[in-house]
């Protein structure tokens, strides 16, 4: 006997940032500039900011094609603000991430289809890396 068996996959992301402060209570503080899905993105902590890169955010509303995110984003942990900080080579899920002697580096993940389509493609094993200042 066969059992149809139906996985629906939901994921949401949100853009939702807290903090936890010295009194153990949760701070809201600004959204990420764009929603990231929490287990596709990498982040690193550099210079009293967090640097995230890559990730999913909300499916396209008419294909429901999976939206990779290419965009550089640092929260500023003194200011508390969201920027911005530059684009990688291509939009990119599961990368990981590292920092190292001023520079930004990522490697592996999934890639997108072209700079014309943002949906994943092929996994990718190779190594990329910027030189990274903030001031």
């Amino acid at each position: 006997m066969f059992r149809k068996c139906i996985y629906l996959f939901v994921q949401v992301q949100y853009g939702d940032v807290y903090m936890l402060d010295e009194g153990n209570k949760w701070k809201q503080l600004p959204p990420m500039p764009l929603p990231n899905s929490h287990i596709e993105f990498a982040w690193v902590l550099v210079n009293n900011s967090i640097i995230v890169v890559g990730g999913t955010t909300m499916k396209h509303p008419i294909t429901k094609k999976m939206i990779l995110v290419g965009d550089v984003f640092r929260f500023n942990l003194d200011s508390l603000r969201w920027s911005v900080i530059g684009r990688m080579p291509f939009r990119i899920k599961t990368t990981l991430a590292a920092f190292w002697n001023g520079w930004l580096y990522f490697t592996s993940g999934q890639r997108d289809r072209g700079p014309h389509d943002p949906s994943p493609r092929k996994v990718v094993g190779s190594i990329y890396r910027t030189k990274l200042s903030l001031t």
